[in-house]
């Protein structure tokens, strides 16, 4: 997606503090998976990286092996496992003790496999991933939270798989209170769409939000204003250059303030024609997809309490 369009139609909340040293490691994996006709090469890249940095992480920090009400990490050299209260990612449906800071190579490649089908083995399309990926292990510094996509105002409206106009809407909450940032970038272009655009300055390093709290983010609704001003939220509309387009959404959670990186106005206007204008659609804040990887790379590193989730959604026209 080149760029989201939405009305200027905004955010307010608590925080909190601690310090834990987390390891930064370098650590490679793999994965293969199958390539079917009926999905597209970005979608099948995206599936086997996914897969292939969880089996880095799984390298380096050990496996989660849930036993009962008990979480224990392994180890995959000596087969030791070791109880824990850490928190823990999921990528790829594997929990993992660690998150990515940085992907330092990536290479696909096709190969032949096989599948039983009917009975019989049958030649099948795979593609292989294999990741080389800076590293850092989750303490119990980074706050959990859950968040995901929707397609209506509606928590039960789990979406992913968008087509061109229609609105996208973010459920998020978290066990504590704490400031939230949340980014979309196309590939080219990063794109700020938390806090809402003309929310004022005090909020631009996180909007702060309740524990224990369900949010419904994007939507004009009166339940899902929130804040201390219910005429700023943005509604995000999805659009689409190419026939399908992938993107990826940045969930930035702390327990104190996020140093904003540095972000332009109108860096994606030419993309909006003059109807769109005309009716007061704007582009967010923005900054170029290589600049905005830098600043994150630089914020993980930096704050121990800084917890990141991506969540890659499809626009088709």
């Amino acid at each position: 997606m080149k760029t989201l369009r939405f009305f200027l139609i905004c955010l307010l909340f608590p925080s909190a503090g601690f310090s834990q040293e987390a390891r930064i490691v370098i650590t490679t994996g793999e994965a293969q998976v199958e390539y079917p006709d009926t999905r597209s090469r970005l979608q099948v890249e995206q599936d086997a990286l996914d897969k292939a940095t969880a089996d880095a992480l799984e390298k380096a920090f050990g496996r989660a092996v849930i036993e009962g009400n008990s979480t224990f990490i392994q180890n995959l050299s000596t087969g030791k496992q070791t109880q824990t209260n850490t928190v823990f990612n999921m990528i790829a449906n594997t929990y993992v003790k660690g998150e990515v800071l940085e992907i330092r190579e990536k290479k696909f490649e096709e190969v032949e496999g096989t599948a039983k089908i009917d009975g019989k083995n049958r030649k099948i399309r795979e593609l292989k991933c294999t990741v080389e990926i800076k590293a850092r292990e989750l303490t119990d510094a980074a706050p959990e939270f859950e968040s995901y996509t929707l397609g209506c105002p509606n928590s039960g409206c789990r979406k992913t798989d968008f087509r061109n106009n229609e609105q996208l809407f973010l459920f998020f909450k978290s066990g504590s209170a704490g400031f939230l940032t949340v980014f979309l970038d196309d590939g080219k272009i990063t794109q700020s769409l938390i806090p809402y655009q003309t929310m004022p300055k005090k909020f631009e390093d996180g909007v702060p939000v309740d524990g224990n709290k369900e949010y419904i983010l994007f939507s004009r609704e009166p339940a899902n204003t929130y804040f201390e001003n219910k005429s700023y939220t943005d509604e995000i509309v999805c659009t689409a250059e190419s026939p399908l387009d992938q993107n990826r959404l940045f969930i930035l959670f702390s327990k104190t303030p996020i140093d904003s990186p540095s972000l332009l106005m109108g860096l994606n206007s030419q993309t909006l024609s003059d109807f769109e204008k005309n009716q007061g659609y704007k582009v967010p804040r923005a900054m170029r997809s290589g600049d905005f990887q830098k600043w994150l790379i630089k914020s993980r590193i930096r704050k121990q309490d800084l917890r990141v989730l991506t969540l890659d959604i499809s626009i088709a026209k």
